[in-house]
């Protein structure tokens, strides 16, 4: 009998880190970047893809040693809207230059989209983004890989940039 409790009681030790790291994105204090509910790092077809964010203006698809590549661009008021997918449906890369594409959408606040002003950023709570020498600005979000921001004179977001090689 003792045998089996002592079985029993390493198994629980074994399983507990498991089960403690599988809940690690759920405790991450910051939102995971999404666009309309379009997550970084997730797969997604074509047809999800377009259920999320609408038909493209413009389509493009190849192949490559890794899988399907695809990019799906949307012009808006003649502003092109531009999102990459690598790797079989993995979402790597947006530029929004409209603000018909939230970002952070998922965030209680409704998360920043282009015309906000750019103090939006800290309600996210990152805290204020950091102004480049370049004028960009760019917001940390747990990687190597910022969210980058395009800031007119009055302080109004006029561009949304985001690349990963997640």
């Amino acid at each position: 009998m003792k045998t089996i409790i002592k079985t029993i009681g390493l198994a629980a030790l074994i399983m507990l880190p498991v089960s403690a790291f599988s809940q690690i994105p759920d405790l991450i204090p910051y939102p995971r970047l999404d666009v309309k509910g379009i997550f970084i790092g997730s797969t997604y077809t074509k047809d999800q893809v377009q259920a999320k964010l609408g038909v493209p203006t413009h389509y493009w698809s190849g192949m490559s040693e890794f899988g399907l590549n695809e990019e799906y661009n949307y012009t808006v008021n003649q502003q092109n809207n531009l999102f990459r997918f690598a790797e079989n449906g993995v979402f790597i890369e947006f530029t929004i230059r409209s603000s018909d594409f939230p970002v952070f959408s998922a965030h209680s606040s409704g998360g920043i989209r282009v015309g906000d002003n750019i103090s939006k950023v800290q309600v996210l709570g990152f805290g204020p983004a950091t102004k480049r020498s370049d004028g960009t600005y760019w917001v940390a979000i747990l990687s190597d890989d910022p969210l980058i921001l395009r800031v007119n004179e009055a302080g109004i977001i006029t561009l949304i940039m985001f690349s990963t090689s997640v």
